[in-house]
Protein backbone atom coordinates (compact mmCIF):
# COMPACT_ATOMS: atom_id res chain seq x y z
CA UNK A 1 0.00 0.00 0.00
CA UNK A 2 1.41 3.26 -0.77
CA UNK A 3 2.39 5.95 1.91
CA UNK A 4 -0.93 8.14 0.46
CA UNK A 5 -3.12 5.20 0.87
CA UNK A 6 -6.09 5.76 3.17
CA UNK A 7 -7.91 2.90 4.23
CA UNK A 8 -11.31 3.21 7.01
CA UNK A 9 -13.61 0.77 7.70
CA UNK A 10 -17.30 1.20 8.93
CA UNK A 11 -20.06 -1.08 10.87
CA UNK A 12 -23.32 -1.97 10.43
CA UNK A 13 -23.59 0.47 7.13
CA UNK A 14 -27.04 0.63 5.70
CA UNK A 15 -28.27 0.67 1.68
CA UNK A 16 -31.39 0.11 0.02
CA UNK A 17 -32.60 -2.82 -0.69
CA UNK A 18 -32.45 -4.71 -3.82
CA UNK A 19 -36.34 -3.60 -4.06
CA UNK A 20 -36.29 -0.53 -3.26
CA UNK A 21 -37.92 -0.37 0.07
CA UNK A 22 -36.45 -2.68 2.61
CA UNK A 23 -32.57 -2.11 3.87
CA UNK A 24 -29.72 -4.04 3.73
CA UNK A 25 -27.38 -3.89 6.87
CA UNK A 26 -23.69 -6.00 6.00
CA UNK A 27 -21.42 -6.38 8.82
CA UNK A 28 -19.09 -3.64 7.31
CA UNK A 29 -17.69 -1.55 4.88
CA UNK A 30 -13.99 -0.61 3.84
CA UNK A 31 -13.40 2.41 1.58
CA UNK A 32 -9.75 2.47 0.11
CA UNK A 33 -8.25 5.33 -1.33
CA UNK A 34 -4.87 5.92 -2.76
CA UNK A 35 -3.62 8.86 -5.14
CA UNK A 36 -6.40 9.02 -7.67
CA UNK A 37 -7.98 5.27 -7.22
CA UNK A 38 -10.97 4.58 -4.85
CA UNK A 39 -11.92 0.97 -3.98
CA UNK A 40 -14.60 0.05 -1.49
CA UNK A 41 -16.24 -3.22 -0.60
CA UNK A 42 -18.97 -4.37 1.88
CA UNK A 43 -17.88 -7.47 4.01
CA UNK A 44 -20.25 -10.02 5.52
CA UNK A 45 -18.83 -12.49 8.73
CA UNK A 46 -19.86 -15.40 10.22
CA UNK A 47 -18.58 -17.41 13.19
CA UNK A 48 -18.79 -21.21 14.37
CA UNK A 49 -20.80 -23.35 11.98
CA UNK A 50 -22.79 -20.49 10.21
CA UNK A 51 -22.35 -20.73 6.42
CA UNK A 52 -22.71 -17.85 4.59
CA UNK A 53 -26.15 -17.53 2.92
CA UNK A 54 -26.38 -17.47 -0.71
CA UNK A 55 -29.74 -14.99 -0.97
CA UNK A 56 -28.43 -12.46 1.92
CA UNK A 57 -24.95 -12.49 -1.02
CA UNK A 58 -26.65 -11.92 -4.11
CA UNK A 59 -29.24 -9.51 -2.10
CA UNK A 60 -26.23 -7.34 -1.72
CA UNK A 61 -24.74 -8.25 -4.76
CA UNK A 62 -28.18 -6.55 -6.23
CA UNK A 63 -28.18 -3.47 -3.77
CA UNK A 64 -24.47 -2.64 -4.17
CA UNK A 65 -23.79 -2.52 -7.48
CA UNK A 66 -22.56 0.87 -9.13
CA UNK A 67 -21.79 1.93 -4.97
CA UNK A 68 -19.29 -0.36 -4.22
CA UNK A 69 -16.75 -2.96 -6.38
CA UNK A 70 -17.18 -5.95 -4.29
CA UNK A 71 -18.64 -8.31 -1.63
CA UNK A 72 -16.13 -9.81 0.64
CA UNK A 73 -17.49 -12.41 2.60
CA UNK A 74 -15.81 -14.28 6.33
CA UNK A 75 -16.71 -17.41 7.44
CA UNK A 76 -14.68 -20.99 8.36
CA UNK A 77 -15.46 -22.27 5.16
CA UNK A 78 -12.76 -22.46 3.67
CA UNK A 79 -11.75 -21.67 0.26
CA UNK A 80 -8.04 -22.36 -1.71
CA UNK A 81 -8.53 -18.39 -3.68
CA UNK A 82 -10.46 -15.77 -2.84
CA UNK A 83 -11.87 -15.49 -6.20
CA UNK A 84 -13.31 -19.46 -5.36
CA UNK A 85 -16.60 -18.23 -3.22
CA UNK A 86 -17.94 -21.19 -1.25
CA UNK A 87 -21.66 -19.93 -2.26
CA UNK A 88 -23.39 -19.89 -6.04
CA UNK A 89 -23.16 -16.05 -7.33
CA UNK A 90 -25.08 -15.41 -10.86
CA UNK A 91 -23.21 -14.32 -13.65
CA UNK A 92 -25.42 -11.42 -14.09
CA UNK A 93 -24.64 -10.37 -10.56
CA UNK A 94 -20.70 -10.24 -11.05
CA UNK A 95 -21.41 -7.76 -13.51
CA UNK A 96 -19.67 -4.78 -11.75
CA UNK A 97 -19.35 -6.69 -8.56
CA UNK A 98 -16.38 -9.05 -7.59
CA UNK A 99 -17.03 -11.49 -5.04
CA UNK A 100 -13.99 -12.47 -2.55
CA UNK A 101 -14.07 -14.65 0.45
CA UNK A 102 -11.68 -15.91 3.27
CA UNK A 103 -11.77 -17.85 6.00
CA UNK A 104 -11.31 -16.49 9.71
CA UNK A 105 -8.51 -19.31 9.71
CA UNK A 106 -6.77 -17.47 6.63
CA UNK A 107 -7.22 -14.02 8.89
CA UNK A 108 -5.21 -16.23 11.89
CA UNK A 109 -2.70 -17.31 9.84
CA UNK A 110 -1.92 -14.44 7.83
CA UNK A 111 -1.90 -12.26 11.51
CA UNK A 112 0.87 -14.47 12.87
CA UNK A 113 2.77 -14.87 9.77
CA UNK A 114 3.07 -10.97 9.72
CA UNK A 115 4.19 -11.16 13.33
CA UNK A 116 6.91 -13.61 12.70
CA UNK A 117 8.10 -11.62 9.58
CA UNK A 118 10.79 -9.29 10.53
CA UNK A 119 10.60 -6.59 7.82
CA UNK A 120 6.61 -6.30 8.29
CA UNK A 121 7.33 -6.32 12.19
CA UNK A 122 10.04 -3.39 11.04
CA UNK A 123 7.49 -0.92 9.37
CA UNK A 124 4.53 -1.65 12.19
CA UNK A 125 4.05 0.96 15.01
CA UNK A 126 3.92 -0.37 17.83
CA UNK A 127 0.46 0.33 18.87
CA UNK A 128 0.15 -1.65 15.40
CA UNK A 129 1.98 -4.73 16.48
CA UNK A 130 0.02 -4.49 19.97
CA UNK A 131 -3.26 -5.02 18.85
CA UNK A 132 -1.87 -7.57 15.62
CA UNK A 133 -1.07 -10.01 18.55
CA UNK A 134 -3.98 -9.25 20.82
CA UNK A 135 -6.65 -9.93 17.86
CA UNK A 136 -4.62 -13.43 17.30
CA UNK A 137 -4.82 -14.09 20.83
CA UNK A 138 -8.61 -13.54 20.70
CA UNK A 139 -9.11 -15.74 17.37
CA UNK A 140 -7.15 -18.68 19.11
CA UNK A 141 -9.25 -18.93 22.27
CA UNK A 142 -11.99 -21.53 21.75
CA UNK A 143 -14.76 -19.13 22.23
CA UNK A 144 -14.14 -16.42 19.63
CA UNK A 145 -15.91 -19.30 17.45
CA UNK A 146 -12.86 -19.75 14.79
CA UNK A 147 -12.80 -23.17 13.89
CA UNK A 148 -10.53 -24.79 11.17
CA UNK A 149 -11.80 -27.54 9.00
CA UNK A 150 -11.80 -30.67 11.70
CA UNK A 151 -13.56 -33.42 10.06
CA UNK A 152 -14.42 -34.52 6.40
CA UNK A 153 -17.79 -34.58 4.92
CA UNK A 154 -20.85 -36.58 6.51
CA UNK A 155 -20.61 -38.68 3.04
CA UNK A 156 -17.02 -39.68 3.79
CA UNK A 157 -17.47 -43.01 5.81
CA UNK A 158 -20.10 -43.68 3.40
CA UNK A 159 -17.90 -43.75 0.53
CA UNK A 160 -15.07 -45.24 2.07
CA UNK A 161 -16.78 -48.22 3.21
CA UNK A 162 -18.67 -48.29 0.05
CA UNK A 163 -15.83 -48.52 -2.06
CA UNK A 164 -14.65 -51.28 -0.12
CA UNK A 165 -17.38 -53.58 -0.70
CA UNK A 166 -17.10 -52.55 -4.81
CA UNK A 167 -20.07 -49.64 -4.40
CA UNK A 168 -20.04 -47.33 -7.51
CA UNK A 169 -20.98 -43.93 -6.79
CA UNK A 170 -21.30 -41.82 -10.72
CA UNK A 171 -19.62 -37.80 -10.63
CA UNK A 172 -22.81 -36.51 -10.20
CA UNK A 173 -23.52 -38.12 -7.45
CA UNK A 174 -23.84 -35.92 -3.94
CA UNK A 175 -22.08 -38.07 -2.29
CA UNK A 176 -19.21 -37.34 -4.68
CA UNK A 177 -19.84 -33.49 -4.86
CA UNK A 178 -19.51 -33.43 -1.03
CA UNK A 179 -16.56 -35.50 -0.69
CA UNK A 180 -14.96 -33.52 -3.44
CA UNK A 181 -15.92 -30.07 -1.38
CA UNK A 182 -14.79 -31.37 2.10
CA UNK A 183 -11.10 -32.50 0.45
CA UNK A 184 -11.19 -28.85 -1.29
CA UNK A 185 -11.21 -27.79 2.22
CA UNK A 186 -9.21 -29.60 3.81
CA UNK A 187 -6.50 -29.21 1.23
CA UNK A 188 -6.52 -25.37 2.19
CA UNK A 189 -6.50 -26.56 6.00
CA UNK A 190 -3.48 -27.88 5.14
CA UNK A 191 -1.95 -24.77 3.56
CA UNK A 192 -2.69 -22.93 6.33
CA UNK A 193 -1.05 -25.59 9.14
CA UNK A 194 1.96 -25.67 6.79
CA UNK A 195 2.27 -22.20 6.71
CA UNK A 196 2.39 -21.45 10.52
CA UNK A 197 4.87 -24.47 11.09
CA UNK A 198 7.70 -23.10 8.46
CA UNK A 199 6.33 -19.38 8.74
CA UNK A 200 6.09 -19.26 5.04
CA UNK A 201 2.90 -18.72 2.73
CA UNK A 202 2.21 -22.32 1.72
CA UNK A 203 -0.20 -22.38 -1.50
CA UNK A 204 -2.11 -24.37 -3.75
CA UNK A 205 -1.09 -25.33 -6.80
CA UNK A 206 -3.90 -25.17 -9.46
CA UNK A 207 -3.92 -25.17 -13.10
CA UNK A 208 -4.94 -22.08 -14.53
CA UNK A 209 -7.91 -23.12 -15.80
CA UNK A 210 -8.82 -24.27 -12.51
CA UNK A 211 -7.58 -20.72 -11.16
CA UNK A 212 -10.40 -19.29 -13.51
CA UNK A 213 -13.06 -21.79 -13.21
CA UNK A 214 -13.88 -23.08 -9.58
CA UNK A 215 -16.59 -25.16 -11.09
CA UNK A 216 -14.38 -26.69 -13.64
CA UNK A 217 -12.25 -28.10 -10.47
CA UNK A 218 -15.24 -29.22 -8.65
CA UNK A 219 -15.80 -31.65 -11.81
CA UNK A 220 -12.29 -32.51 -12.60
CA UNK A 221 -12.31 -33.99 -9.35
CA UNK A 222 -15.11 -35.15 -8.79
CA UNK A 223 -14.72 -37.18 -12.13
CA UNK A 224 -11.32 -38.82 -11.13
CA UNK A 225 -12.80 -39.63 -7.41
CA UNK A 226 -15.64 -41.46 -9.33
CA UNK A 227 -13.37 -42.81 -11.86
CA UNK A 228 -10.22 -43.86 -10.32
CA UNK A 229 -11.15 -43.52 -6.91
CA UNK A 230 -8.18 -40.95 -5.87
CA UNK A 231 -8.12 -37.31 -4.26
CA UNK A 232 -5.20 -35.48 -5.26
CA UNK A 233 -3.59 -32.62 -4.51
CA UNK A 234 -0.08 -30.19 -4.96
CA UNK A 235 0.96 -28.15 -2.50
CA UNK A 236 3.86 -25.21 -3.66
CA UNK A 237 6.34 -24.67 -0.62
CA UNK A 238 8.42 -21.49 -1.45
CA UNK A 239 11.91 -22.53 -1.90
CA UNK A 240 11.57 -25.85 -1.70
CA UNK A 241 12.96 -28.58 -3.97
CA UNK A 242 9.50 -29.38 -5.65
CA UNK A 243 5.59 -29.57 -5.16
CA UNK A 244 4.33 -31.88 -2.42
CA UNK A 245 2.18 -34.23 -4.17
CA UNK A 246 -0.63 -36.05 -1.98
CA UNK A 247 -2.68 -38.91 -2.95
CA UNK A 248 -5.27 -40.13 -1.37
CA UNK A 249 -6.55 -43.54 -2.40
CA UNK A 250 -10.18 -44.24 -1.13
CA UNK A 251 -9.99 -47.50 -2.56
CA UNK A 252 -7.08 -49.30 -0.96
CA UNK A 253 -7.28 -46.42 2.23
CA UNK A 254 -3.78 -45.26 1.65
CA UNK A 255 -2.64 -41.88 2.07
CA UNK A 256 0.86 -40.62 0.29
CA UNK A 257 2.76 -37.49 -0.29
CA UNK A 258 6.22 -37.55 -2.59
CA UNK A 259 8.67 -34.73 -3.92
CA UNK A 260 10.65 -35.57 -7.37
CA UNK A 261 13.71 -34.31 -8.21
CA UNK A 262 15.88 -34.36 -11.40
CA UNK A 263 19.00 -36.70 -11.02
CA UNK A 264 22.19 -34.80 -10.71
CA UNK A 265 23.40 -34.49 -14.94
CA UNK A 266 27.23 -34.02 -14.05
CA UNK A 267 27.23 -37.20 -12.41
CA UNK A 268 27.75 -40.03 -14.74
CA UNK A 269 27.35 -43.56 -12.95
CA UNK A 270 23.77 -44.73 -11.57
CA UNK A 271 25.24 -45.23 -7.67
CA UNK A 272 26.83 -41.77 -7.93
CA UNK A 273 23.47 -40.30 -8.59
CA UNK A 274 21.60 -42.56 -6.09
CA UNK A 275 23.81 -41.59 -3.46
CA UNK A 276 23.67 -38.02 -4.01
CA UNK A 277 20.02 -38.45 -2.63
CA UNK A 278 20.44 -40.59 -0.18
CA UNK A 279 22.37 -38.07 2.07
CA UNK A 280 19.81 -35.91 1.72
CA UNK A 281 17.33 -38.34 3.56
CA UNK A 282 19.93 -38.86 6.49
CA UNK A 283 17.38 -37.68 9.03
CA UNK A 284 14.75 -39.84 7.78
CA UNK A 285 13.90 -42.70 10.61
CA UNK A 286 10.80 -44.45 9.88
CA UNK A 287 12.99 -45.70 6.44
CA UNK A 288 9.95 -48.83 5.76
CA UNK A 289 7.20 -45.70 5.31
CA UNK A 290 9.67 -43.80 2.80
CA UNK A 291 10.53 -45.41 -0.65
CA UNK A 292 12.51 -44.09 -3.49
CA UNK A 293 11.01 -44.95 -6.91
CA UNK A 294 14.11 -44.20 -10.01
CA UNK A 295 13.05 -43.23 -13.22
CA UNK A 296 15.16 -44.30 -16.14
CA UNK A 297 15.85 -43.59 -19.80
CA UNK A 298 13.89 -44.89 -22.69
CA UNK A 299 11.17 -47.24 -21.92
CA UNK A 300 12.80 -48.76 -18.91
CA UNK A 301 9.95 -49.27 -15.86
CA UNK A 302 10.55 -47.25 -13.05
CA UNK A 303 12.23 -49.18 -10.02
CA UNK A 304 10.85 -48.85 -6.28
CA UNK A 305 12.33 -50.10 -2.96
CA UNK A 306 12.13 -48.83 0.81
CA UNK A 307 14.84 -46.57 1.66
CA UNK A 308 16.06 -49.20 4.44
CA UNK A 309 15.98 -51.71 1.95
CA UNK A 310 18.64 -48.95 -0.05
CA UNK A 311 20.78 -48.11 2.95
CA UNK A 312 21.13 -51.87 3.33
CA UNK A 313 22.46 -52.12 -0.21
CA UNK A 314 22.00 -49.01 -2.76
CA UNK A 315 22.22 -50.84 -5.74
CA UNK A 316 19.18 -52.84 -5.23
CA UNK A 317 17.49 -50.05 -7.35
CA UNK A 318 19.65 -51.02 -10.40
CA UNK A 319 18.62 -54.29 -11.06
CA UNK A 320 17.27 -55.22 -14.26
CA UNK A 321 18.76 -51.77 -14.82
CA UNK A 322 22.73 -51.98 -15.07
CA UNK A 323 24.38 -49.58 -17.48
CA UNK A 324 21.61 -47.27 -17.32
CA UNK A 325 21.80 -43.37 -15.48
CA UNK A 326 18.60 -42.35 -13.63
CA UNK A 327 16.86 -39.35 -15.04
CA UNK A 328 14.74 -38.14 -11.97
CA UNK A 329 13.95 -39.51 -8.95
CA UNK A 330 10.41 -39.63 -6.50
CA UNK A 331 10.57 -39.72 -2.76
CA UNK A 332 7.54 -40.89 -1.28
CA UNK A 333 6.02 -41.54 2.41
CA UNK A 334 3.18 -43.69 2.82
CA UNK A 335 1.99 -45.03 6.46
CA UNK A 336 2.14 -48.55 6.11
CA UNK A 337 -1.52 -48.96 8.34
CA UNK A 338 -4.06 -46.58 8.59
CA UNK A 339 -6.81 -49.00 9.14
CA UNK A 340 -10.29 -48.34 10.51
CA UNK A 341 -9.18 -44.76 11.26
CA UNK A 342 -9.09 -44.13 7.88
CA UNK A 343 -12.58 -43.97 7.41
CA UNK A 344 -13.21 -41.82 10.18
CA UNK A 345 -14.29 -38.27 9.62
CA UNK A 346 -12.05 -36.81 12.20
CA UNK A 347 -9.33 -39.01 12.29
CA UNK A 348 -8.59 -39.51 8.67
CA UNK A 349 -7.75 -35.70 8.89
CA UNK A 350 -6.15 -35.83 11.80
CA UNK A 351 -3.60 -38.94 10.33
CA UNK A 352 -3.36 -36.71 7.23
CA UNK A 353 -2.31 -33.48 9.03
CA UNK A 354 0.26 -35.45 10.67
CA UNK A 355 1.96 -37.35 7.91
CA UNK A 356 1.74 -34.17 5.69
CA UNK A 357 4.03 -32.28 8.56
CA UNK A 358 6.35 -34.97 9.21
CA UNK A 359 6.88 -36.32 5.71
CA UNK A 360 8.16 -32.43 5.41
CA UNK A 361 10.31 -31.91 8.58
CA UNK A 362 11.81 -35.37 8.16
CA UNK A 363 11.95 -35.39 3.91
CA UNK A 364 10.96 -32.02 2.08
CA UNK A 365 12.87 -29.37 3.92
CA UNK A 366 15.90 -31.54 3.63
CA UNK A 367 15.85 -31.79 -0.45
CA UNK A 368 17.50 -29.96 -2.70
CA UNK A 369 16.86 -29.84 -6.28
CA UNK A 370 20.07 -30.40 -8.55
CA UNK A 371 21.55 -27.26 -10.05
CA UNK A 372 24.75 -27.79 -13.01
CA UNK A 373 27.81 -26.59 -11.11
CA UNK A 374 29.63 -23.21 -12.90
CA UNK A 375 31.46 -23.64 -16.11
CA UNK A 376 35.04 -24.17 -14.95
CA UNK A 377 37.88 -21.64 -16.56
CA UNK A 378 39.54 -23.28 -19.81
CA UNK A 379 43.09 -23.25 -19.10
CA UNK A 380 44.23 -22.98 -22.18
CA UNK A 381 42.34 -19.32 -22.55
CA UNK A 382 43.32 -18.43 -18.86
CA UNK A 383 45.54 -15.59 -18.58
CA UNK A 384 46.79 -16.44 -15.23
CA UNK A 385 50.12 -17.24 -14.72
CA UNK A 386 50.99 -15.33 -17.77
CA UNK A 387 53.57 -12.18 -18.33
CA UNK A 388 51.53 -8.83 -18.11
CA UNK A 389 51.52 -7.27 -21.67
CA UNK A 390 53.19 -4.08 -20.04
CA UNK A 391 56.11 -5.98 -18.42
CA UNK A 392 56.53 -7.46 -21.68
CA UNK A 393 56.67 -4.65 -23.45
CA UNK A 394 58.98 -3.36 -20.99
Amino acid sequence: MAKTSELRAYTEVEFAGSDGEGKDRPDGLLYLSARKKKWAAVVEAKVGNEKIPEEQVQRYGKSVRGRVNAVVTISNQLAPLPSHVPYSVPKRLRNGVDFYHTSWASVLTEARLLLKDGDAKREMDPEQEYILEELALYMEHPSSGVQRFEQMNADWRTMVLGLRSGKQFPSSSIEVENTVGGWHQEVRDLCLILSLCIGERVKVRLPRKHQADPELRLRSDGDRLAGSWELRCALLVPNAASDIEIVVDLKSRTVSCAMKLFAPGHRKRASAKINWLLRQLGSVTRTEEVSVRVFWPGRAAPTQESLAAIRDSPRCLEHGREGLVPTSFEVLMIPRVLGKRFAGRRTFVEDLERLVERFYEEVGQNLRAWTPPPPPIDKSESRVGRPDEDQVRG
